[in-house]
């Protein structure tokens, strides 16, 4: 050992260095600051998300209205005559049927002009399969196509059900609905 170290004390002791005022003061400042603007950043990503949204929806509204279906019209004016007819039925009433009746009736009408797509929005939240016939009775060049999103929505739920042991038979062995000799007659496209 060379003689200009002096050895430690053999009692040392380890002490913790205590914070000063500034440190404490800038460490205030920055946790206060920090949680603001997280709170900026949340709010500012909420807003973006809601505009582009809206913009979104405006534009797909803009594209539909823009070349809408022939029967489009007619089914807006029954929905509309039933809205507006809740309205009427209620002018003098509470504030709960003022808002009830017009939505109801609304509701109504949507419904008889948009059946399948009725069915379809109401089952949504469920864990129930849905079922789309194959054949219809209405005439399909008169409806209003089924937007892509629900589509491929009713597709997922009906491969999968959440909580229940479901058969998938092989697309291979499936004969489409012919599997008795009696039922040949029900479909008109097949000899």
């Amino acid at each position: 050992m060379l003689p200009i170290y002096t050895p430690p004390p053999l009692q040392s002791k380890y002490v913790e260095e205590q914070p000063g005022h500034l440190q404490m003061g800038f460490a205030s400042i920055r946790t206060t600051t920090g949680r603001y603007i997280g709170w900026c950043k949340g709010v500012y990503v909420f807003v973006k998300n809601g505009i582009m949204d809206t913009v979104q929806f405006g534009k797909d509204a803009y594209v539909y209205l823009k070349n809408p279906p022939r029967d489009f019209l007619p089914k807006i004016g029954v929905i509309t005559v039933s809205g507006l007819a809740g309205f009427i039925s209620v002018r003098k009433g509470s504030r709960f049927k003022k808002i009830a009746y017009p939505l109801g009736l609304a509701t109504l009408g949507a419904t008889v002009c948009y059946p399948v797509q009725s069915v379809i929005i109401a089952k949504l939240g469920s864990s129930a399969e849905i079922e789309i016939p194959a054949k219809t009775t209405h005439n399909p060049e008169h409806s209003v196509p089924l937007p892509a999103e629900l589509s491929s929505e009713t597709k997922t739920k009906s491969e999968s059900v959440s909580g229940a042991t479901q058969f998938m038979p092989d697309p291979k062995l499936m004969d489409h609905g012919q599997s008795h000799p009696e039922d040949a007659d029900m479909y008109s496209t097949r000899s």
